[in-house]
């Protein structure tokens, strides 16, 4: 009987490496002799892609084998369209260290290799969709999100059946994260749908692909309030995705669940996002998501002059997706200052659609907490209906906890008086179950003296003033001081007066 004839492995072709997930790219090349591989250049772009994988990515270990595969391919080994491969695939490590403009760089010298190479038309066409989708992923995590979004969505028009499902999900989870981020809370959906049905329903998707179509759904969630379980999720997201470039993202995120949650610990998440970033190129995603948290916690805590100095480095870019007037204006509304704070968010409300529809609700939740506090609740009913009639289609209350809890409860309660359709009725409800304001009970938290000392503080007594009327040392009024500030919400003296006012603790 003749030997078995030993079954010889073909040599990896491009689109393999494309198209095949990082486990089954391995297993295809292992089979493969050693010195096969290591003469093969698309083998080699395969191997560097195999160490992208969920919990195991190394961007570093991906350099052997992509030198090694320059080396072939100036040597004139492998087909013309490795030559705009190899940039592609050197450029994802350089991106999941936040190397953006090295990794776009990369990407226009695979596009000048594209224009160049002699290639079958639908060759070109893959090849190009594939670099723009990866340019669109780099210039969203670069901070650049209009033209991320830009230049996803031709790729994706461009792309079609062509491209693997899993790169197709992965641009339409950014381009929701970008969407979400912008204020669109109905665009990011569609497009999470869309991402769902190219990776091939509704079931759970684990490749690194899928994390920021899962990361954009736990922030639809986030937004509608429906905060149950999301701690977990984003916990096991974050081990699947140590060492990428989406790790940043599930840290920023788990850092405003914390926030919203009024949890201390988002300032250990936010040092830990700010550490792995620190070497990032600026401007990047993760730190616009980290001066947010940073700024929202800062306020709630009461800390206004971090607070300023965190606003004072952001500059507002043209449709204000970030905006340091609208924070400003909750500062000075803590502050007692509510007419300054009407005065901070004019000019936002004042830009219309051209505004950031995210930030210019908060602009609007903010001028009407201002307006309510004033005495001029038609117009704070006016501002606050304008703000509902944006959120109640998609459900969104996220934005509602920006609100001083007192006035959030006055204009919830006052819009309620007013006939609404059931969506309306709805988020009233959610609101209101989410951010339980405890404020009715305000003055029962004050003890007896507290709320002897506000009364001298209303009538405009000095705390030295205070501690000779009352017979005690002037340490203890100020410790009584900031017991009253602390348990009213602010900060000031005016502060102090405004919101008791507010809360009728006082006439």
């Amino acid at each position: 009987m003749g030997a078995t004839p030993v079954a010889v492995m073909p040599p990896v072709a491009w689109h393999e490496v494309v198209h095949l997930r990082p486990a089954e790219l391995r297993l295809r090349i292992e089979r493969m002799p050693e010195a096969t591989w290591s003469r093969d250049p698309a083998a080699l772009l395969g191997l560097a892609m195999a160490h992208r994988s969920p919990g195991s990515t190394n961007p570093y270990a991906a350099e052997p084998y992509l030198d090694a595969a320059d080396e072939l391919l100036a040597d004139g080994v492998g087909e013309p369209a490795l030559h705009v491969l190899a940039p592609i695939v050197r450029s994802i490590p350089l991106r999941e260290l936040g190397a953006f403009d090295q990794a776009r760089g990369l990407l226009a010298c695979a596009a000048r290799e594209l224009s160049a190479a002699r290639l079958p038309f639908a060759a070109r066409v893959e090849l190009q969709a594939v670099i723009l989708l990866n340019d669109g992923i780099c210039a969203t995590l670069g901070g650049r999100l209009d033209e991320g979004r830009r230049t996803l969505l031709r790729a994706l028009h461009l792309a079609e059946s062509r491209t693997p499902a899993t790169l197709q999900a992965e641009a339409c989870g950014c381009i929701a994260l970008i969407d979400l981020r912008t204020g669109s809370l109905r665009s990011a959906v569609a497009h999470l749908t869309t991402a769902r049905s190219a990776a091939g329903g509704s079931g759970p998707i684990r490749d690194l692909g899928s994390a920021p179509v899962r990361l954009a759904e736990i922030a639809v969630a986030m937004d509608r309030g429906q905060v149950d379980r999301l701690e977990a999720e984003l916990s096991s997201l974050i081990a699947e995705t140590a060492g990428t470039e989406y790790e940043p993202l599930v840290l920023a995120e788990l850092a405003a669940l914390r926030e919203a949650a009024d949890d201390d610990d988002a300032i250990d998440v936010l040092q830990e996002l700010q550490l792995l970033i620190r070497d990032w190129d600026a401007p990047n995603l993760p730190r616009m998501m980290h001066d947010d948290t940073r700024i929202a916690l800062l306020v709630r805590r009461h800390e206004a002059v971090a607070a300023r100095a965190e606003l004072a480095g952001i500059l507002p870019d043209e449709t204000h997706t970030q905006c340091p007037a609208t924070w400003s204006a909750r500062l000075a509304l803590d502050g007692g200052a509510p007419a300054h704070a009407i005065e901070l968010v004019a000019p936002c409300l004042a830009m219309g659609d051209a505004h950031s529809p995210r930030t210019a609700t908060l602009a609007r939740l903010i001028a009407a907490a201002a307006h309510a506090v004033l005495g001029d609740l038609s117009t704070a009913d006016a501002l606050f209906a304008q703000a509902i009639s944006v959120a109640a289609p998609t459900g969104s209350v996220r934005q509602f906890g920006v609100v001083p809890r007192g006035q959030l409860s006055l204009l919830v309660a006052r819009s309620r008086r007013v006939g609404h359709t059931a969506p309306v009725r709805a988020l009233l409800d959610a609101i209101a179950a989410r951010f339980p304001t405890g404020d009715d009970g305000a003055s029962d938290t004050l003890s007896t003296r507290e709320r002897v000392v506000l009364a001298r503080l209303v009538a405009g007594d000095t705390q030295q003033r205070i501690s000779f009327e009352l017979s005690v040392s002037p340490n203890t009024v100020k410790t009584q001081v900031r017991s009253i500030y602390r348990k009213l919400g602010v900060t000031t003296r005016d502060g102090a007066v405004h919101r008791a006012r507010s809360l009728g603790i006082i006439d």
